[in-house]
């Protein structure tokens, strides 16, 4: 067995070297995607000096009573009439700035009698004018590939006149489970030896919630010729990586790694040494595509997804390794040394700004109760037996499209 560490560095280099292709979208369907090009500011902001308030432009120096000679709104083009000594302009929020004026005076500042405008006199220069070029310049660095696109990139783009971008295209996935003991149909009663498939509508919904497109999901039987008929049968699609839970471990009917050697797949991992998931494997198919066979266990499929499967598809679309948040334990913990365990957690800030983390009860892979409460992952070292109270600890969100507080 590999440490996770290990598995880890293998799972990213083998997902570095593969090439996403890539698309045009408009920012109106960015959101949630990935940049796969550098984007930079094709304008200046402000474009151009404008009002920030409704009120009076004038030249400072000319306080008192002054005449208006201009109006300017919001809309209207630069005027080339200069307000000379003595002359002021009408001007609104947002209204390109006069020639010869270096000064805004709020409306509510005033004196306004026909076209008689009386200014306080302790004005200041160069106020409520916000000068071109304040937020962004022209060619300035706005995102960088690998960049994930949020709400507040499609503020920054829409406003320097960015109408599309060129962005990686979804990861194509394919999910297998396997076990002749699962239902796929919920609506469907269980008979005896039976359970319902979990594992494909979870791994379903967190690949779409990552941002990856799960094209298939099937549940195939135990039978060896079967899975391998089934992935020379993938290899033939688009698709970057092929995802499976069960038949990964050492049983009799544990068919995965035979039969991906069997159709020429090379073998880059298999048995780590972590908890959940020790009989996790990665193979690369004759194609180039990645497959990742993760244990049947339904804690073990979800933490092989959340600590192998997004890493490698994050890394295939240039977006920069995760950091954990650190918490301070309030419940202690008992492993054994030897492997890194990934625990139920939840986290809630403290009134101290700390984050506490309570380690749930209900670790066994195949529990699933905990789910209703936690809200992150407690990631513990292999060197470490024991989490005492007040230990500080590494946490992960359940996907890196949010947080957990």
């Amino acid at each position: 067995m590999i440490t996770y560490g290990e598995a880890k560095s293998i799972v990213i280099a083998a997902s570095g070297g593969f090439s996403l292709s890539t698309e045009r979208v408009s920012i109106s369907d960015a959101l949630g995607r990935v940049c796969a090009s550098e984007v930079n500011a094709p304008i200046t902001i402000q474009p151009f000096d404008n009002s920030a308030m409704d009120g009076f432009a004038l030249k400072y120096g000319g306080a008192g009573v002054l005449r208006k000679t201009l109006e300017v709104a919001a809309g209207d083009p630069a005027t080339d009439i200069e307000i000379k000594a003595g002359e002021c302009a009408q001007i609104m929020t947002g209204a390109p700035v006069p020639l010869g004026v270096d000064t805004v005076v709020p409306i509510e500042q005033v004196v306004i009698d026909g076209d008689n405008i009386k200014f306080p006199a302790d004005i200041k220069q160069g106020a409520h004018i916000r000068k071109a070029g304040e937020d962004f310049q022209k060619g300035q660095n706005v995102l960088k590939r690998g960049d994930s696109i949020n709400s507040r990139h499609i503020m920054v783009l829409s406003t320097l006149g960015v109408s599309e971008l060129e962005v990686f295209k979804k990861p194509r996935v394919a999910f297998l489970s396997t076990g002749k003991e699962l239902v796929d149909d919920l609506s469907k009663g269980l008979r005896s030896g039976q359970i319902y498939n979990s594992n494909s509508h979870y791994a379903r919904a967190f690949l779409n919630e990552i941002g990856a497109d799960c094209i298939e999901s099937m549940t195939i039987p135990d039978e060896p010729k079967y899975f391998e008929e089934k992935l020379v049968e993938l290899m033939k699609q688009d698709i970057d990586v092929v995802i499976s839970s069960g038949a990964v471990s050492a049983g009799k009917y544990d068919f995965v790694k035979d039969g991906l050697e069997s159709i020429g797949a090379e073998i880059l991992f298999h048995k780590v040494k972590m908890k959940p998931g020790k009989p996790n494997l990665l193979a690369r198919l004759q194609n180039g595509t990645l497959y990742f066979g993760l244990p049947g266990n339904p804690v073990a499929t979800t933490v092989g997804l959340r600590f192998f499967v997004q890493p490698c598809l994050r890394a295939m679309q240039c977006i920069e390794g995760e950091q954990p948040v650190k918490g301070v334990a309030v419940t202690s913990f008992k492993k054994r040394a030897g492997l890194r365990m990934f625990l139920k957690a939840q986290a809630q800030s403290s009134d101290n700004g700390s984050i506490n983390v309570d380690l749930l009860d209900g670790q066994a892979s195949f529990m699933v109760s905990p789910f209703l409460n936690m809200n992150c992952w407690a990631v513990i070292p292999e060197d470490i037996e024991e989490v005492k109270a007040g230990d500080i600890i590494d946490l992960y969100p359940l996907c890196t499209s949010g947080g957990f507080l």
